[in-house]
Protein backbone atom coordinates (compact mmCIF):
# COMPACT_ATOMS: atom_id res chain seq x y z
CA UNK A 1 0.00 0.00 0.00
CA UNK A 2 1.37 3.00 -0.79
CA UNK A 3 1.77 5.76 1.50
CA UNK A 4 -1.29 8.27 0.26
CA UNK A 5 -3.33 5.43 0.03
CA UNK A 6 -2.85 4.70 3.96
CA UNK A 7 -3.11 7.82 4.80
CA UNK A 8 -6.55 8.12 3.12
CA UNK A 9 -7.25 5.08 4.84
CA UNK A 10 -6.60 6.36 8.04
CA UNK A 11 -8.93 9.33 7.40
CA UNK A 12 -11.43 7.32 6.26
CA UNK A 13 -11.31 5.50 9.47
CA UNK A 14 -10.88 8.60 11.72
CA UNK A 15 -14.54 10.00 10.35
CA UNK A 16 -16.25 6.50 10.83
CA UNK A 17 -14.83 6.25 14.35
CA UNK A 18 -15.99 10.42 14.98
CA UNK A 19 -19.52 9.75 13.50
CA UNK A 20 -19.86 6.77 16.20
CA UNK A 21 -18.30 9.02 18.79
CA UNK A 22 -20.94 11.64 17.52
CA UNK A 23 -23.99 9.53 17.79
CA UNK A 24 -23.21 8.66 21.16
CA UNK A 25 -22.27 12.05 22.44
CA UNK A 26 -25.91 13.31 21.05
CA UNK A 27 -28.23 10.28 22.86
CA UNK A 28 -25.94 11.28 26.04
CA UNK A 29 -27.24 14.46 25.99
CA UNK A 30 -30.74 13.06 25.70
CA UNK A 31 -30.39 10.91 27.72
CA UNK A 32 -29.22 13.43 30.35
CA UNK A 33 -32.35 15.76 29.37
CA UNK A 34 -35.11 13.61 30.00
CA UNK A 35 -34.10 12.52 33.14
CA UNK A 36 -37.41 12.25 35.36
CA UNK A 37 -36.92 13.74 38.21
CA UNK A 38 -37.95 17.20 39.23
CA UNK A 39 -36.67 19.92 41.74
CA UNK A 40 -33.33 21.65 42.28
CA UNK A 41 -31.70 18.43 42.87
CA UNK A 42 -33.22 16.98 39.47
CA UNK A 43 -31.69 20.30 37.59
CA UNK A 44 -28.04 19.71 39.58
CA UNK A 45 -28.00 16.30 38.43
CA UNK A 46 -28.87 16.72 34.79
CA UNK A 47 -26.21 19.67 35.02
CA UNK A 48 -23.82 17.48 36.04
CA UNK A 49 -24.29 14.65 34.26
CA UNK A 50 -24.46 16.62 31.03
CA UNK A 51 -21.14 18.15 32.15
CA UNK A 52 -19.32 14.75 31.95
CA UNK A 53 -20.03 14.22 27.91
CA UNK A 54 -19.01 17.74 26.99
CA UNK A 55 -15.54 16.97 27.29
CA UNK A 56 -16.07 15.03 23.90
CA UNK A 57 -16.82 17.98 21.86
CA UNK A 58 -13.26 19.35 21.48
CA UNK A 59 -11.75 15.60 20.58
CA UNK A 60 -14.56 15.45 17.90
CA UNK A 61 -13.59 18.92 16.48
CA UNK A 62 -9.90 17.35 16.74
CA UNK A 63 -10.94 14.26 14.89
CA UNK A 64 -13.05 15.92 11.89
CA UNK A 65 -9.55 18.45 11.71
CA UNK A 66 -7.08 15.30 11.77
CA UNK A 67 -9.11 13.41 8.84
CA UNK A 68 -8.86 16.63 6.92
CA UNK A 69 -5.43 16.76 7.47
CA UNK A 70 -4.62 13.36 6.58
CA UNK A 71 -6.66 13.92 3.15
CA UNK A 72 -5.27 16.91 2.26
CA UNK A 73 -1.73 15.06 2.78
CA UNK A 74 -2.63 11.77 1.11
CA UNK A 75 -3.28 14.47 -1.91
CA UNK A 76 0.05 15.97 -1.72
CA UNK A 77 1.81 11.87 -1.30
CA UNK A 78 -0.28 10.82 -4.34
CA UNK A 79 1.28 13.55 -6.12
CA UNK A 80 5.02 13.15 -5.22
CA UNK A 81 4.61 9.49 -5.63
CA UNK A 82 3.45 9.91 -9.11
CA UNK A 83 6.30 12.07 -10.04
CA UNK A 84 8.91 9.62 -8.39
CA UNK A 85 7.42 6.73 -10.63
CA UNK A 86 7.64 9.11 -13.66
CA UNK A 87 11.47 9.30 -12.55
CA UNK A 88 11.84 5.90 -11.93
CA UNK A 89 10.36 4.65 -15.27
CA UNK A 90 13.02 6.91 -17.04
CA UNK A 91 15.67 5.43 -15.42
CA UNK A 92 14.36 2.54 -16.73
CA UNK A 93 14.16 3.88 -20.59
CA UNK A 94 17.06 5.50 -20.71
CA UNK A 95 20.64 4.08 -21.78
CA UNK A 96 22.71 2.74 -19.06
CA UNK A 97 25.73 4.96 -20.79
CA UNK A 98 24.25 8.19 -20.73
CA UNK A 99 25.61 8.33 -17.48
CA UNK A 100 24.84 12.14 -17.18
CA UNK A 101 21.22 11.78 -17.64
CA UNK A 102 21.04 8.60 -14.95
CA UNK A 103 22.73 11.14 -12.48
CA UNK A 104 20.89 13.99 -13.02
CA UNK A 105 17.42 11.51 -12.58
CA UNK A 106 18.95 9.88 -9.68
CA UNK A 107 19.44 13.08 -7.97
CA UNK A 108 16.25 14.34 -8.44
CA UNK A 109 14.95 11.00 -7.22
CA UNK A 110 16.33 11.25 -3.66
CA UNK A 111 15.59 15.14 -3.48
CA UNK A 112 11.54 13.88 -3.99
CA UNK A 113 11.64 10.81 -1.26
CA UNK A 114 13.22 13.32 0.95
CA UNK A 115 10.47 15.21 0.31
CA UNK A 116 8.13 12.58 0.85
CA UNK A 117 9.96 12.22 4.26
CA UNK A 118 9.03 16.17 4.87
CA UNK A 119 5.88 16.20 3.98
CA UNK A 120 5.20 12.80 6.12
CA UNK A 121 6.84 14.32 9.08
CA UNK A 122 4.94 17.81 8.46
CA UNK A 123 1.93 16.00 9.11
CA UNK A 124 2.60 14.70 12.17
CA UNK A 125 3.52 17.80 13.71
CA UNK A 126 0.63 19.22 12.35
CA UNK A 127 -1.85 16.15 14.09
CA UNK A 128 0.56 16.78 17.62
CA UNK A 129 -0.27 20.59 17.04
CA UNK A 130 -3.77 19.73 16.55
CA UNK A 131 -4.05 17.64 19.76
CA UNK A 132 -2.25 19.38 21.73
CA UNK A 133 -4.01 22.20 24.03
CA UNK A 134 -1.09 24.91 24.11
CA UNK A 135 0.25 24.37 20.55
CA UNK A 136 3.54 22.54 19.68
CA UNK A 137 6.18 25.22 18.77
CA UNK A 138 7.96 23.71 15.74
CA UNK A 139 11.84 22.57 16.16
CA UNK A 140 14.50 25.00 14.98
CA UNK A 141 17.51 23.08 16.40
CA UNK A 142 19.43 20.63 14.59
CA UNK A 143 19.17 17.72 17.52
CA UNK A 144 15.14 17.94 17.29
CA UNK A 145 15.63 16.28 13.83
CA UNK A 146 17.63 13.59 15.37
CA UNK A 147 15.96 10.82 13.46
CA UNK A 148 15.55 12.04 10.19
CA UNK A 149 18.15 12.45 7.06
CA UNK A 150 20.03 15.27 6.35
CA UNK A 151 18.26 15.93 2.79
CA UNK A 152 14.47 15.64 4.51
CA UNK A 153 15.84 18.06 7.52
CA UNK A 154 16.37 20.67 4.46
CA UNK A 155 13.02 20.19 2.76
CA UNK A 156 11.49 21.08 6.25
CA UNK A 157 13.23 24.03 6.81
CA UNK A 158 12.42 25.36 3.29
CA UNK A 159 9.28 24.54 3.60
CA UNK A 160 9.03 27.43 6.47
CA UNK A 161 11.82 29.39 5.39
CA UNK A 162 11.78 32.94 4.70
CA UNK A 163 12.93 34.38 1.09
CA UNK A 164 16.28 35.09 2.14
CA UNK A 165 17.10 31.24 2.93
CA UNK A 166 15.16 29.80 0.08
CA UNK A 167 16.89 32.28 -2.50
CA UNK A 168 20.10 30.96 -0.90
CA UNK A 169 19.55 27.61 -1.50
CA UNK A 170 18.62 27.96 -4.91
CA UNK A 171 21.47 29.64 -5.24
CA UNK A 172 23.65 26.98 -3.58
CA UNK A 173 22.31 22.96 -4.90
CA UNK A 174 25.63 21.80 -2.85
CA UNK A 175 23.77 23.67 0.43
CA UNK A 176 21.45 21.89 3.12
CA UNK A 177 19.86 24.12 5.68
CA UNK A 178 19.77 22.60 9.07
CA UNK A 179 18.58 25.48 11.19
CA UNK A 180 16.89 28.40 10.00
CA UNK A 181 15.18 31.29 11.63
CA UNK A 182 15.06 34.66 11.86
CA UNK A 183 19.11 36.74 11.97
CA UNK A 184 19.99 32.43 12.23
CA UNK A 185 21.16 29.72 10.06
CA UNK A 186 23.10 26.98 9.80
CA UNK A 187 23.68 25.26 6.48
CA UNK A 188 26.28 22.73 5.31
CA UNK A 189 28.13 22.73 2.47
CA UNK A 190 29.48 19.50 0.32
CA UNK A 191 30.48 20.56 -3.01
CA UNK A 192 29.50 17.38 -5.77
CA UNK A 193 27.37 14.99 -3.86
CA UNK A 194 26.78 14.88 -0.53
CA UNK A 195 28.15 12.36 1.87
CA UNK A 196 26.46 10.19 4.80
CA UNK A 197 29.59 8.79 6.56
CA UNK A 198 32.20 11.58 6.14
CA UNK A 199 35.74 11.02 7.07
CA UNK A 200 35.81 14.95 8.66
CA UNK A 201 34.00 18.01 9.16
CA UNK A 202 34.83 21.89 9.54
CA UNK A 203 32.37 24.41 11.38
CA UNK A 204 32.99 27.68 10.27
CA UNK A 205 31.76 30.45 12.67
CA UNK A 206 31.31 33.46 11.41
CA UNK A 207 31.51 37.22 13.48
CA UNK A 208 30.61 40.75 13.03
CA UNK A 209 27.38 40.83 10.47
CA UNK A 210 27.06 37.57 10.47
CA UNK A 211 23.22 37.63 11.32
CA UNK A 212 22.53 39.75 8.35
CA UNK A 213 21.27 38.24 5.78
CA UNK A 214 23.13 40.12 2.92
CA UNK A 215 26.52 39.01 4.06
CA UNK A 216 24.90 34.81 4.03
CA UNK A 217 25.83 34.61 0.41
CA UNK A 218 29.61 35.37 1.27
CA UNK A 219 29.47 33.10 4.13
CA UNK A 220 28.37 30.29 1.95
CA UNK A 221 30.92 30.88 -0.26
CA UNK A 222 33.61 30.86 2.16
CA UNK A 223 32.34 27.46 3.52
CA UNK A 224 32.55 26.04 0.06
CA UNK A 225 36.30 26.91 0.00
CA UNK A 226 36.67 25.38 3.49
CA UNK A 227 35.19 21.92 2.05
CA UNK A 228 37.20 22.30 -0.89
CA UNK A 229 40.01 22.48 0.98
CA UNK A 230 39.34 20.04 3.72
CA UNK A 231 38.06 17.28 1.75
CA UNK A 232 34.84 16.99 3.41
CA UNK A 233 31.15 18.97 3.98
CA UNK A 234 31.67 22.52 5.97
CA UNK A 235 29.01 24.01 7.94
CA UNK A 236 27.92 27.41 8.07
CA UNK A 237 27.18 27.90 11.44
CA UNK A 238 25.85 31.70 11.60
CA UNK A 239 23.47 29.86 14.74
CA UNK A 240 23.11 33.31 16.89
CA UNK A 241 22.59 36.77 17.12
CA UNK A 242 25.83 38.45 16.16
CA UNK A 243 26.99 41.61 16.22
CA UNK A 244 25.96 44.32 14.03
CA UNK A 245 28.88 46.74 14.57
CA UNK A 246 32.70 46.70 15.66
CA UNK A 247 31.16 48.67 18.57
CA UNK A 248 28.86 46.36 19.82
CA UNK A 249 31.25 43.31 19.68
CA UNK A 250 33.72 44.48 22.59
CA UNK A 251 30.76 42.67 24.75
CA UNK A 252 31.41 39.61 25.95
CA UNK A 253 27.71 38.25 26.63
CA UNK A 254 26.39 37.76 23.45
CA UNK A 255 29.56 35.34 22.81
CA UNK A 256 28.82 33.67 25.80
CA UNK A 257 25.79 32.77 25.28
CA UNK A 258 26.44 32.36 21.44
CA UNK A 259 29.34 29.90 22.83
CA UNK A 260 26.69 27.75 24.67
CA UNK A 261 24.07 27.22 21.25
CA UNK A 262 27.94 26.42 19.27
CA UNK A 263 28.02 23.18 22.19
CA UNK A 264 24.56 22.23 21.30
CA UNK A 265 24.96 22.63 18.15
CA UNK A 266 28.52 20.68 17.81
CA UNK A 267 27.32 17.57 20.62
CA UNK A 268 24.43 17.31 17.96
CA UNK A 269 26.92 17.07 15.02
CA UNK A 270 29.04 14.70 16.78
CA UNK A 271 25.97 12.34 17.38
CA UNK A 272 25.02 12.06 13.79
CA UNK A 273 28.67 11.68 12.39
CA UNK A 274 30.43 9.89 15.29
CA UNK A 275 32.91 8.51 13.11
CA UNK A 276 33.96 11.91 11.50
CA UNK A 277 36.90 14.35 12.62
CA UNK A 278 35.42 17.66 13.54
CA UNK A 279 36.91 21.07 13.28
CA UNK A 280 35.77 24.23 14.24
CA UNK A 281 37.28 27.62 12.64
CA UNK A 282 36.52 30.73 14.26
CA UNK A 283 36.67 33.82 12.26
CA UNK A 284 37.03 37.47 14.08
CA UNK A 285 34.28 37.62 16.55
CA UNK A 286 33.45 34.03 15.51
CA UNK A 287 36.69 33.02 16.94
CA UNK A 288 35.82 34.71 20.59
CA UNK A 289 32.37 32.64 20.44
CA UNK A 290 34.40 29.49 19.53
CA UNK A 291 36.78 30.27 22.49
CA UNK A 292 33.69 30.12 24.58
CA UNK A 293 32.52 26.79 23.34
CA UNK A 294 35.77 25.12 23.55
CA UNK A 295 35.78 26.36 27.17
CA UNK A 296 32.91 24.66 28.21
CA UNK A 297 33.00 21.75 26.38
CA UNK A 298 35.47 19.39 23.88
CA UNK A 299 33.55 20.97 20.70
CA UNK A 300 35.94 19.61 18.19
CA UNK A 301 39.60 17.45 17.91
CA UNK A 302 41.13 21.03 16.11
CA UNK A 303 39.50 24.53 16.84
CA UNK A 304 41.28 26.98 14.44
CA UNK A 305 40.80 30.74 15.82
CA UNK A 306 41.77 33.03 12.60
CA UNK A 307 42.08 36.78 13.05
CA UNK A 308 40.85 36.54 16.53
CA UNK A 309 40.44 39.34 18.59
CA UNK A 310 40.75 37.12 21.57
CA UNK A 311 39.11 34.12 22.95
CA UNK A 312 38.07 34.91 26.33
CA UNK A 313 40.13 32.37 27.60
CA UNK A 314 44.21 33.40 29.05
CA UNK A 315 46.34 30.58 27.74
CA UNK A 316 45.41 28.02 25.25
CA UNK A 317 45.17 25.10 28.65
CA UNK A 318 41.84 26.10 29.35
CA UNK A 319 40.35 25.48 25.84
CA UNK A 320 39.66 21.77 25.32
CA UNK A 321 40.73 20.23 21.98
CA UNK A 322 44.00 20.83 19.56
CA UNK A 323 44.09 24.92 19.37
CA UNK A 324 45.62 26.60 16.17
CA UNK A 325 45.71 30.16 15.18
CA UNK A 326 46.60 32.34 12.11
CA UNK A 327 46.31 36.12 11.94
CA UNK A 328 47.42 38.03 8.73
CA UNK A 329 50.57 40.42 8.95
CA UNK A 330 48.38 43.05 8.26
CA UNK A 331 44.81 42.66 9.84
CA UNK A 332 43.68 45.24 12.01
CA UNK A 333 42.25 43.01 14.05
CA UNK A 334 45.61 43.21 16.25
CA UNK A 335 45.10 46.57 17.34
CA UNK A 336 42.33 45.43 20.01
CA UNK A 337 44.42 42.57 21.31
CA UNK A 338 48.10 41.62 22.19
CA UNK A 339 50.18 39.66 24.02
CA UNK A 340 49.42 40.82 27.18
CA UNK A 341 45.29 40.92 26.82
CA UNK A 342 42.90 42.99 25.10
CA UNK A 343 38.92 43.13 24.63
CA UNK A 344 38.68 39.18 24.70
CA UNK A 345 41.65 38.35 26.43
CA UNK A 346 45.83 37.91 24.84
CA UNK A 347 46.32 37.38 20.94
CA UNK A 348 45.83 33.65 20.19
CA UNK A 349 48.73 33.83 17.58
CA UNK A 350 51.39 34.65 20.61
CA UNK A 351 53.62 32.21 22.09
CA UNK A 352 52.47 33.06 25.69
CA UNK A 353 48.81 32.23 24.67
CA UNK A 354 50.00 28.78 23.40
CA UNK A 355 48.37 27.58 20.16
CA UNK A 356 50.21 26.09 17.51
CA UNK A 357 50.80 28.15 14.57
CA UNK A 358 48.27 27.23 11.49
CA UNK A 359 50.99 25.31 9.07
CA UNK A 360 52.21 27.86 6.46
CA UNK A 361 49.32 30.49 7.34
CA UNK A 362 50.14 32.63 10.03
CA UNK A 363 51.49 35.86 9.42
CA UNK A 364 50.61 35.98 5.66
CA UNK A 365 50.70 39.21 3.59
CA UNK A 366 47.21 40.40 3.76
CA UNK A 367 44.17 41.77 5.56
CA UNK A 368 40.99 41.17 7.76
CA UNK A 369 39.21 39.63 4.60
CA UNK A 370 41.75 37.72 2.90
CA UNK A 371 42.26 34.97 4.43
CA UNK A 372 39.24 32.58 2.42
CA UNK A 373 40.94 33.37 -1.23
CA UNK A 374 44.65 32.52 0.10
CA UNK A 375 45.78 29.37 -1.31
CA UNK A 376 48.57 29.04 1.21
CA UNK A 377 46.07 29.94 4.29
CA UNK A 378 43.20 27.37 3.01
CA UNK A 379 46.22 25.02 2.26
CA UNK A 380 46.99 24.92 5.86
CA UNK A 381 43.37 24.55 7.23
CA UNK A 382 42.96 21.58 4.79
CA UNK A 383 46.33 20.01 6.28
CA UNK A 384 44.93 20.57 10.22
CA UNK A 385 41.43 19.15 9.09
CA UNK A 386 42.96 16.13 7.14
CA UNK A 387 45.19 15.08 9.70
CA UNK A 388 44.26 12.31 12.69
Amino acid sequence: MTLSAALRNSASQLRTERSELNLRFIDSHHDWLDLSLGGPAGDAARTSLAGYTDWLAPSLHQMEHVAATLDRHANLQARREELEDRIIAFLGQIDERNVAAARAAGLLLNQVRALGDSLDWLCSQEIDALCTPAGVSPPVRFEEFSDLPVDTIHEINLAQANEHVAQLATKNPDMKVLEASDGRLVAMVDPGEFRTTPASLTTFVEGVHSSDPETWQRAVDRGRNLAKASGGPAVVWLGYQAPSSLPRAIHADPARTAGSELVRFQRALGARYPQAKRTVVGYSYGSVVTGHAAKEDKIADDVVLVGSPGTGASHSSELHGRIWAATNAHDPIAIATGPHGGIHGPDPTTDAFGATPLPGADGLPGDHGTYWEDPRFLRGLGQVARAR
